[in-house]
């Protein structure tokens, strides 16, 4: 999770620095077409100098750490070097306040950063009237324009680690469904043997202190102890047998929704109506292993997941194109035991990588199952 979570952040943050810096990069490009290359060196220098500690920001403000205890000295930066620079930068720069107020949107506190953006959009009123001449509805254009453009730009680090935090908790909850059917198994199982065992502790230990008084009376408390048992061992079985039969299509709607919990697509064809009820539980049970490798093992962003007759036998085709280097060669043991399920009814499986990061399962199973043969 911890490995997902720093990758989003690395390109979320260049997705907004890249943005971020392609309309800084407009203003060097005004001062070449005013014919001024003294003025657009000195903006580049000044800007990129900017972008790399904005780079910063923006990855601290997405993965939701703290700024620092410096956050007001890298704030007075921005306004020092953006405001300094006005005098002999000239009508050009007059735009780039709006730096220093989404500077001061993600750095201060929330009160602080709307006085910093008021006061940006306040002053730009005055500084264009000085550098425009005395025009005074263009003035309040572009002070209003200022307002604006940096809400807008600070509303982009704020819904980038928005997007971040969303798909973390999308894995979370698919990972917490993934968890629920096995603690209800385990619950299950707990609820079932706990009494169980304990009167088996009890009858053993009575026969154990009766076999030197009377070991007629020994000897029947431990055929009720393997009694017990033997009523235990069924159970267990009633249980198993209860898990082996899955419904194939209620698996097939909830992995497709699984997969989709954690942010990917997921491509469900069905292409078979009728399907024998053993090879539909085991055909299940790949399902639902194959959508418990995929939200934790894979960073998939599309599933196919395709069900059909091929040559008289039923075809199920689960791939994903998430594959990370390095899982992709660590099948489970669960995928493992489901393959002895399937050559126990004349199937055959197939799981692998098949290049450029896409893992696909294959599995191929009679459509009827012979019980006497073991195939159709």
């Amino acid at each position: 999770m911890a490995h997902d979570s720093e990758a989003q952040v690395r390109w979320l943050t260049t997705a907004v620095v890249a943005v971020t810096g392609a309309l800084w990069g407009l203003t060097p490009l005004a001062f070449l077409l005013d014919g001024d290359p003294g003025r657009a060196l000195i903006a580049l220098a000044l800007l990129g100098g900017l972008l790399v500690v904005y780079a910063r920001i923006v990855a601290r403000h997405i993965a939701g750490t703290s700024q620092g205890p410096h956050r007001a000295r890298i704030f007075l930066l921005f306004a020092v070097v953006v405001y300094g620079a006005i005098p002999f930068q000239g009508s050009v720069w007059i735009y780039t306040p709006l730096v220093v107020a989404t500077a001061g949107l993600l750095l201060l506190p929330f009160r602080y950063g709307v006085i910093v953006l008021l006061a940006v959009a306040a002053a730009e009123y005055p500084l264009t009237l000085v550098e425009w001449g005395p025009v005074a509805s263009s003035a309040a254009q572009r002070a209003a324009g200022v307002l604006v453009a940096s809400v807008v730009a600070a509303g982009i680090v704020h819904y980038a680690r928005f997007v971040r935090e969303l798909r973390e908790l999308r894995v979370a909850l698919a990972e917490m469904a993934v968890d629920q059917d096995r603690l209800r198994l385990a619950g299950q199982l707990h609820d079932l043997l706990g009494q169980t065992l304990a009167s088996i502790t009890l009858k053993t230990e009575l026969a154990l202190a009766l076999v030197d008084v009377n070991r007629k009376q020994a000897a029947a408390e431990v055929e009720g102890t393997i009694a017990i048992a033997g009523e235990a061992r069924a159970e267990i079985g009633d249980v198993v047998e209860a898990k082996r039969s899955l419904d194939l299509g209620a698996e097939l709607t909830a992995a497709a929704a699984l997969i989709e919990l954690t942010g990917a697509t997921c491509d469900l064809r069905l292409g078979f109506k009728e399907i024998d009820k053993e090879t539909g539980g085991v055909l299940g049970w790949m399902v639902r292993e194959a959508a418990t490798n995929i939200v934790r093992h894979s960073d998939a962003r599309h599933c196919l997941i395709e069900l059909d007759e091929v040559d008289g036998r039923v075809q199920l085709l689960v791939r994903n194109d998430g594959t990370r280097r390095e899982t992709g060669h660590q099948p489970g043991s669960g995928l493992a035991g489901l393959r002895r399920r399937v050559e126990k009814l004349g199937g055959s499986l197939e799981a692998g990588a098949t290049g450029e990061g896409v893992f696909q399962l294959r599995v191929c199973l009679p459509a009827v199952h012979d019980r006497e043969s073991g195939h159709r």
